[in-house]
């Protein structure tokens, strides 16, 4: 009888447990610890650091280019796709080397694995520190799940300004899909609503460019900032999808 080896854990990984080398370890630990510095890097950390997520995820660029009007999206694809043929442990060494190299202060535990599962998008931060921004808070604004917008800021409300792995804040989201009452929520919260996104856009370039007239016209009420330029140098009404849109800015 042959003995099947599992030194390299390929085993478990054909059955779908999740096994965790140190690379991904580590990697995995560096993603969760950009949730709490995302607020403090400039644009181009931040998408220096997608491109390499993605690219360590997903593997090569296998999207479209954005259209031209979506500068954000536009930035995020240009960071992945730059990357060419680099394959997903060099990315991810090269994700962890650049946060390490952005905070200092990041040490990995080693004694400390995650399995994919718990991947950094959607695992607790270190106690008592609150949750940070997770996927499925992003997923219920989407949905428009009001209640469950409402649950997850009753007990992270410190997050409320948080960007996640894309580069989006909450505010973003719920612009960017014209949900008038989470938008309301988020903003009587606490939200900024001249959060930037990793792109530098605001709530009101989402709006605008999707033609969510009636968040567009709650913004301005709230004191969104017109004139504010993204990253290509772009204000909400340069954006605008039409002149609906124009005219309410």
């Amino acid at each position: 009888m042959s003995v099947v080896s599992s030194d390299d854990y390929s085993d478990l990984r054909e059955l779908g447990i999740g096994v965790s080398d140190p690379l991904t370890n580590e990697f995995e630990q560096a993603a969760k610890h950009v949730q709490s510095i995302a607020g403090k890097l400039d644009n181009k950390d931040l998408l220096t650091l997608y491109g390499l997520y993605k690219q360590a995820i997903e593997g090569v660029c296998n999207t479209s280019k954005p259209s031209w009007y979506d500068a954000k999206g536009k930035a995020k694809w240009e960071a992945w796709n730059s990357l060419g043929n680099l394959n997903q442990a060099e990315a991810k060494q090269q994700y962890v080397e650049q946060v390490k190299l952005l905070s200092p202060d990041f040490v990995c535990d080693q004694t400390t694995t995650t399995s994919k599962a718990d991947s950094w998008a959607k695992v607790s931060s270190f106690a008592p520190m609150p949750q940070p921004l997770t996927q499925n808070i992003c997923d219920y604004i989407r949905e428009g799940n009001l209640e469950q917008v409402t649950e997850y800021l009753a007990s992270n409300k410190s997050n409320i300004n948080s960007l996640d792995c894309s580069g989006m804040g909450l505010i973003h989201y719920a612009a960017d899909i014209g949900d008038l009452s989470i938008l309301s929520l988020l903003i009587k919260k606490g939200c900024d609503v001249d959060l930037k996104d990793s792109g530098g856009q605001t709530a009101l370039h989402y709006a605008a460019a999707c033609g969510h007239v009636e968040c567009v016209k709650y913004l301005v009420k709230n004191g969104a900032q017109t004139s504010i330029e993204d990253s290509d140098g772009c204000t909400p009404k340069d954006v605008a999808c039409d002149d609906c849109i124009r005219d309410a800015l």
